[in-house]
């Protein structure tokens, strides 16, 4: 019985692979299927608490009590015999009629122990599919990469090129992070999906909706092609149907010829589709419509080419702290941001950005009024560089608290006189570096508040106008 957490992933899955799935159900002899999974030593590795191998045994135990009757199952397994063997590969059992019992056992006898010989176990499964002389589906379940220095990626691209009859699917289980390009290439070569799953339930829903897909059902493909500066660009490619909203589909270009462009299958109809740039400040996301209609291929080429925007910031004629941050033109979408300091190597910064409009702001670090700055918006041109600058101007106020000769402690409270906005407080104890106690601030008028710290306090309060450059000074003599 599914469990719920299954049961809604499996219902999001199912509703947007519906045209397949129900194809699927009409046919009264499902295609072949050829599970290849993966039982290297890392799949002893834990995914809430449980050994990944314990939840793949448990997940493909549900899924092989699912398969209709009269279906046709065969299974490769491989790095569950023999630690660093590459050879360890073994055909357990070949494409026949679904022997419940006997599958689960196998399955769950499986003692994950070696290395990842994906390669190998891909050829492994084309020979049962040769042998069996059918269409079917190849499904590769793996926590991992290739470690035994094969190409799968080609290896199926040249089996599909020389006649084999299949689709394979690939199923990542707990892969977050790494670099995925080779499994998504496998499963484009294949004509198949690639879906990730990070724990449990989404791994029950992935493996289903593979399941349910046929070897030779129509289906259309957006292909995504991503370049910048002359090379390819990674980016992240999600579709969702336009008519609900449900997610159709997703891939990564990578910057592999394999797999730029990416191709994603999608049924007949009408979706949105989102891309965002991967490791390029700027452009954080594009979209628009396609339309699949007779299994057409919907090609899209963007361009993430580059410009540099140099940002300089100045105070009182020196080069001045301040950080900054760039949006996507008439946006709050924060697609930079950095710091100037105050050394040459820093200031002006410099940021990379893909071509396009972008509105900029500075702030200053230094000055007390933490002013900000637009710089407006600007253009940045494929290969070209833009400069732009701020002047931030300020003054000096230094200000004591005494008692006679003697310098006291008291807490300080500079407010702006013009609006009655707090602009800066401290403490000056008794004596140096916080005594007299030095504040950069915008030239302006300012009250400042003086209250004497101890069991009887005193109170002060002076005004004074700062102007750009000026150095004002001021004690405040709680005797007089």
């Amino acid at each position: 019985m599914k469990t719920p957490r299954r049961m809604t992933l499996g219902l999001l899955l199912g509703l947007l692979l519906l045209p397949w799935a129900s194809w699927a159900e009409a046919e009264s002899n499902p295609p072949p299927l050829v599970l290849i999974l993966d039982a290297s030593g890392s799949m002893w590795g834990q995914v809430g608490g449980e050994n990944k191998i314990v939840i793949a045994r448990r997940v493909l135990g549900e899924l092989i009590d699912e398969l209709p009757e009269g279906a046709e199952v065969g299974l490769v397994a491989y790095g569950h015999r023999r630690k660093g063997d590459c050879s360890d590969i073994e055909t357990l059992a070949s494409i026949g009629p679904l022997d419940r019992v006997a599958l689960k056992a196998t399955v769950d006898g499986l003692q994950p122990t070696g290395k990842t010989p994906i390669t190998a176990s891909i050829k492994a499964a084309l020979e049962v599919v040769e042998q069996h002389g059918e269409p079917a589906t190849v499904i590769l379940l793996s926590d991992g990469l290739e470690t035994c220095g094969g190409d799968p990626c080609e290896t199926v691209r040249l089996a599909r090129e020389s006649g084999a009859e299949l689709v394979l699917h690939v199923v990542g289980f707990d892969v977050e992070g790494e670099d995925l390009s080779q499994l998504q290439c496998v499963a484009q070569a294949g004509g198949g999906l690639f879906l990730g799953a990070k724990d449990a339930g989404e791994l029950s829903a992935a493996l289903d909706a593979v399941t349910a897909l046929p070897v030779d059902a129509p289906v259309g493909r957006l292909a995504v092609r991503a370049v910048a500066d002359g090379g390819l660009q990674d980016v992240a490619v999600h579709v969702t149907r336009r008519e609900d909203g449900t997610e159709a589909g997703g891939a990564r270009t990578y910057t592999r010829k394999e797999t730029n462009p990416t191709s994603i299958p999608l049924a007949d109809g009408a979706y949105d589709v989102r891309v965002r740039v991967v490791g390029v400040k700027g452009d954080h996301e594009r979209s628009f419509t396609i339309e699949i209609a007779d299994g057409n291929t919907v090609e899209k080429a963007l361009d993430y080419s580059t410009g540099e925007l140099s940002i300089g910031v100045t105070r009182n004629g020196g080069l001045s702290d301040a950080v900054f941050k760039v949006y996507v033109a008439g946006t709050q979408d924060e697609v930079a941001s950095g710091r100037t300091y105050t050394s040459e190597k820093s200031n002006p910064a410099t940021v990379r950005l893909v071509a396009g409009s972008y509105d900029v702001e500075v702030g200053s670090v230094e000055i007390a009024n933490k002013p900000w700055a637009s710089l407006g918006t600007l253009e940045i041109e494929p290969g070209g560089s833009k400069a732009v600058s701020h002047v931030f101007e300020s003054g000096t106020l230094t200000v004591g608290a005494v008692r006679g000769s003697e310098r006291v402690d008291a807490t300080v409270h500079v407010v702006d006189a013009e609006t009655g906005k707090a602009v800066a407080q401290a403490r000056t104890y008794k004596g140096p570096p916080s005594n007299p106690k030095t504040f950069e601030v915008l030239p302006g008028r300012y009250r400042v508040r003086f209250k004497t710290v101890g069991k009887e306090p005193s109170k002060r309060e002076i005004e004074v106008t700062v102007g750009a450059g000026a150095q004002v000074s001021r004690d405040i003599d709680f005797d007089s």
